[in-house]
């Protein structure tokens, strides 16, 4: 008996590039115009493909925007889980400068802009529309991150985890930080930066290492 797995399909490779090109449009187009603006033939001409690929693939355009809202909470999951993974180094340095490289990686993380542009334009959108697609991207990605922090916080501290004071701070930081992406034009008016260069970017990291080493946090490195 073979032990190959077996190959998919040239149907099941077809289908799969016009889920993504379909996934890929409601970013694109979502982001653009907003869920209510967006047309099933806008989202099928984006993605190169005909109308009844969408209630094919997905049931609709709104499944198709919570695909596409799926698919960025996925991707965003990793990448904080990835920034807080030095919190679980017991081997490592002291705690409270632990949960300040946190803080950082996170943030390297949001200034990065390593995705397309749309990306951006889409969770903005959903996030102050508040519905459900940022319901599933807050649950599956940020949801986990201020939970971590909190968590590393209040061990260090001597906190309960539902400290209210503490979680609303832990939660002003994770909303300050998001915001040098999507509200970037206030901080680079604000400082008369025509971009993020490595200097403001450092900048900005001190200023974060500030907060979690002052009373904002009552959080101290040991001495």
């Amino acid at each position: 008996m073979s032990t190959h797995p077996a190959q998919p399909s040239g149907h099941e490779v077809r289908s799969a590039k016009t889920r993504s090109q379909l996934i890929d449009a409601a970013i694109e187009v979502i982001g653009a115009v907003g869920y209510q603006g967006a047309s099933t033939r806008a989202l099928a001409k984006t993605a190169n493909t005909t109308l009844s690929a969408i209630p094919y693939h997905f049931g609709g355009k709104k499944e198709l925007y919570i695909a596409a809202a799926h698919m960025i909470a996925d991707y965003a999951a990793d990448r904080f889980k990835e920034a807080v993974s030095v919190l679980e180094d017991g081997d490592g340095p002291d705690k409270a400068i632990r949960l300040e490289q946190a803080f950082t990686n996170f943030l390297h993380v949001i200034l990065e802009n390593a995705e397309p542009h749309s990306w951006t334009s889409f969770v903005a959108r959903c996030t102050y529309d508040n519905d459900e697609a940022f319901a599933i991207i807050y649950e599956r990605a940020v949801a986990p991150l201020i939970e971590r922090l909190v968590r590393a916080a209040g061990e260090i501290s001597g906190r309960v985890p539902d400290d209210e004071a503490l979680r609303l701070r832990i939660s002003a930081m994770v909303t300050a930080i998001i915001s040098f992406r999507f509200l970037r034009g206030i901080l680079l008016r604000g400082m008369a930066w025509t971009e993020l260069q490595p200097g403001s970017v450092g900048q900005i990291e001190g200023m974060i290492r500030d907060l979690c080493r002052s009373d904002f946090l009552a959080i101290h490195r040991n001495q």
